[in-house]
């Protein structure tokens, strides 16, 4: 009787631990519209470990991706995803093709976000931030667009930079490993450039107004980061900059 219940046990713990198993294979599905250049198909986007699936009806638009066959993620809202590939799209003459999802059902959240950026080694972009987190150094700025602008507070971090706009979908957070560039015109200008495509150009520039300015030792601290990410610390970067 008492190796009955001993046996009971120990497969219970087996069958625990082969669930526990289960449930961190977090993945996150989608009921999602895709648009073509006409018209567009419905299906389910599924997140999970491995990489990114498009279930459709529409085989010709079916896709299945490791995240080694993706060159970029982009989570621009709680509705809008897309995922830049390394696909040749012969529609848009041999450039990279991106592929535009529209959520239906539901919404994207931060756990999405943060789920991806903790996972994907190639660049992401996303709206997705921790409204209020502390900055190293923090700037109240303005945010310049094509048409038109938005002010919120920009944030530099050990390891990001994030924007925390007042329209929340305009807000940005860039892992050091998501930018390509940053430069400095005068006291008052500064600007972000990403890896993300635009018409036009093959990145992206996020151009701000600095309401009061960014001193030497924040932009020194941020080129560090950006350019010579072996100076981690604050206090290197200020000694690197003093023998500069």
């Amino acid at each position: 009787m008492k190796q009955m219940l001993i046996r009971s046990i120990i497969a219970a713990a087996f069958v625990a631990l082969a669930l526990s198993g289960q449930s961190l294979a977090q993945e996150f599905t989608f009921k999602v519209e895709h648009d073509h250049l006409y018209r567009s198909c419905k299906g389910e986007l599924t997140i999970g470990e491995r990489g990114v699936e498009y279930k459709t009806a529409n085989k010709g638009h079916a896709r299945k991706w490791s995240y080694q066959d993706i060159k970029m993620i982009k989570l621009e809202s709680t509705s809008k995803i897309e995922i830049l590939t390394y696909e040749s799209s012969k529609v848009k003459l041999g450039r990279d093709h991106d592929f535009e999802f529209k959520v239906i059902e539901g919404e994207i959240s931060k756990e999405v976000s943060d789920f991806l950026l903790s996972r994907v080694g190639r660049p992401v972009a996303t709206s997705f931030v921790n409204a209020g987190e502390k900055g190293i150094y923090e700037f109240a700025v303005r945010h310049r667009h094509r048409l038109g602008d938005c002010e919120g507070t920009l944030r530099v971090f050990d390891d990001k930079v994030v924007y925390e706009s007042q329209k929340a979908e305009n807000s940005r957070q860039w892992r050091v490993s998501d930018i390509r560039s940053i430069s400095r015109e005068g006291t008052y200008r500064f600007s972000i450039t990403t890896f993300e495509p635009q018409f036009g150009g093959p990145t992206r520039a996020y151009n701000f107004d600095l309401k009061e300015g960014m001193e030497d030792e924040a932009y020194d601290f941020l080129w560090a980061l950006i350019y010579r990410p072996t100076l981690p610390s604050r206090v290197d970067v200020r000694s690197a900059s003093r023998r500069r």
